[in-house]
């Protein structure tokens, strides 16, 4: 029976909130039902694929499916559960035809967004698909493959992924500012759309420094996300795993929690963009909320050369991760520990208690400690 809006009112209200997909999951159900049905195997309602997160697998109802001679499309309707966003009620299509080379290619088609510019980790002229959706896109087409007894090597498959309300959708995002034209990004690194909540967020952090705290850690580790947690997990091996606490955007909430709790030590551990969001003074780091702001890191860079090309290159960083890799190539990465140094500062003003600051470069090694 469908929820009312009633209902989910009350449900949100008591707290249950509903977890949704992402559009990278959406993409890579649309690619297995198309693959099938190019391959002449009948379709379910919905369509199993398997998450980034290891034994978790989605079943998504498949909306659309259609076969031609030659190619097959299927799509599946985003929902983004209790944490709807522009792409959420989006139609999510994935085109399969014959290629002219072994192999599976990934592309995106209309209203797929394209790379234009520097700094997203991703090639001038790709679509924006970002690499996770990518292997998940290809997984569920080779599990489609391996239900007809075929491999990955035997075929010359064309993905073609397309979302025909993509470039409406994209215009009230901030894509385009970010060099991403001409439709909406296909992303995810975990699969599933964890609901944002202001109350539910911060009650899992309190939950999670509590649970430390009675298990004896003097000792916190906030992390702004899962891979930040993993490199971090990496570098502070010594630190028991019930002390890291993923603070997602909540790093002023968190040290005043862990202030309250008497915590010693406390470890902020983080990529260069949320880090220097916090480090200029803002303590709610969501990217609806705050700004990122090179300006600030130009600040920064100022203190440290005079040479004006350099700082007028630095200044048209398009992104944080355009900057850090501008800066390192000009020998700055100096910068980035005076940035870790004033987001210390920050936490010690904040929580009255010791803290440090990790901030871990894209390529997962450590671009600056402030101890």
């Amino acid at each position: 029976m469908e929820e009312t809006a009633r209902e989910r009112a009350e449900r949100i209200k008591s707290g249950k909130l509903k977890e949704g997909w992402t559009t990278g999951t959406c993409a890579s159900a649309a690619s297995k039902a198309a693959t099938l049905l190019l391959l002449g195997k009948s379709l379910k309602d919905e369509v199993e694929v398997d998450l980034p997160i290891k034994g978790k697998v989605a079943r998504l109802r498949i909306f659309r499916s259609e076969k031609f001679t030659g190619e097959a499309i299927a799509s599946v309707i985003k929902d983004a559960g209790d944490d709807p966003d522009v792409t959420h009620g989006a139609e999510i299509c994935a085109r399969v035809y014959e290629g002219s080379q072994k192999g599976i290619l990934i592309k995106g088609g209309e209203g797929v967004g394209r790379v234009t510019k520097p700094g997203l980790g991703l090639e001038i002229g790709s679509p924006d698909i970002t690499p996770v959706p990518m292997r998940m896109i290809k997984r569920a087409v080779c599990s489609a493959l391996e239900l007809v007894g075929l491999k990955e090597g035997e075929v010359s498959l064309v993905v073609e992924i397309f979302v025909p309300e993509g470039a409406q959708r994209a215009k009230k995002t901030l894509l385009e500012r970010l060099g991403v034209v001409g439709g909406i990004g296909i992303l995810g690194t975990l699969g599933i759309v964890v609901p944002y909540s202001t109350g539910a967020w911060r009650a899992s952090i309190a939950r999670q420094i509590s649970v430390a705290v009675e298990e004896g850690s003097d000792t916190i580790v906030g992390t702004t996300g899962r891979q930040s947690e993993e490199l971090a997990k990496k570098y502070l091996h010594n630190i028991p795993e019930v002390a890291f606490v993923d603070l997602g955007d909540f790093i002023g909430f968190t040290l005043k929690y862990a202030k309250q709790k008497g915590l010693k030590r406390f470890i902020y551990a983080g990529f260069p963009a949320k880090i220097s969001k916090f480090a200029k003074g803002e303590d709610f780091t969501h990217a609806k909320k705050s700004n990122i702001d090179i300006d600030f890191l130009i600040g920064l860079v100022k203190d440290e050369v005079s040479n004006q090309e350099i700082i007028e290159i630095l200044s048209k960083a398009n992104t944080v991760r355009e900057f850090t890799e501008l800066a390192k190539s000009f020998g700055l990465v100096r910068v980035f520990s005076k940035l870790a140094e004033l987001a210390k500062k920050r936490c010690e003003e904040i929580a009255q208690i010791h803290s440090e600051v990790l901030i871990f470069d894209f390529d997962g090694s450590i671009l600056a400690y402030a101890k």
